[in-house]
C-alpha cells in the first residue's frame, strides 16, 4: 500500500508483508528526520536572535553558539525560544505537542506499538500516525520560518547567500 502525506492510500499493489514492514521503518526514519529539522530550526532561531543582540559577530562566535545549542535537548530549545520570542499561544501548544510526540517516537514508539507491527492493519495505523507527526512537525516548522526569515534579512543574510554557502558545504563533503 502506498500513502500520501495526508495518510491517503493511493495505490493498491500486491501485498508484500516484508515491503510493508520496510515502509513502516521508512516512515519512522522520516518522522525522526523531520523532528531533527524542527530542532535545527529552533537552533537557527536562537543563533540568529543572539547574533542580532551582539555588536560584533565572528564566525568563531557563531560556530561555538551553534555547537552549544545543537547539544541542547528539544525541550531546552523550546524553553529558550519561549523566552526569546513572542510566540503565539497556538505555536507554543504545537511545539509542546510535537515535543511530546517526538519524545514518544524516539524513546518509546516501538516498545509501545510493537504488537501493531505484526499485522497489516496495525502497520497501516502506525504509518498513518507517523505521517500525522510529520505533517504537524512541518506545519510548525513553516510557521517558525517567518522568524528566521525576518532575522536573516536584518543580518543581511539572503537566500542567495545561503544557497551559495550550502553549495560550498556540499562540495566539501563530495569525495
Amino acid at each position: 500500500m502506498k500513502y500520501l502525506l495526508k495518510g491517503i492510500k493511493v495505490i493498491q499493489e500486491d501485498y508484500n508483508e516484508n515491503e510493508h514492514s520496510k515502509e513502516l521503518y521508512a516512515y519512522f526514519g522520516l518522522a525522526v528526520f523531520h523532528a531533527q529539522v524542527l530542532e535545527h530550526q529552533l537552533v537557527n532561531m536562537i543563533v540568529l536572535m543572539k547574533s542580532l543582540q551582539e555588536e560584533k559577530i565572528t564566525s568563531n562566535y557563531i560556530e561555538a553558539l551553534f555547537s552549544r545549542k545543537l547539544s541542547n535537548t528539544m525541550g531546552q530549545l523550546i524553553n529558550e525560544i519561549k523566552q526569546m520570542f513572542n510566540l503565539e499561544d497556538d505555536e507554543i501548544m504545537q511545539l509542546k505537542t510535537i515535543l511530546e510526540k517526538r519524545n514518544f517516537i524516539i524513546h518509546d514508539y516501538f516498545k509501545e506499538r510493537i504488537s501493531l507491527a505484526y499485522s497489516k492493519d496495525g502497520r497501516d495505523s502506525m504509518i498513518i500516525e507517523l505521517i500525522d507527526f510529520i505533517e504537524q512537525a512541518n506545519k510548525i516548522d513553516k510557521k517558525l520560518e517567518r522568524y528566521t526569515d525576518d532575522m536573516s534579512a536584518k543580518l543581511g543574510i539572503t537566500k542567495e547567500l545561503l544557497t551559495a554557502q550550502i553549495a560550498k558545504m556540499v562540495a566539501k563533503t563530495d569525495v
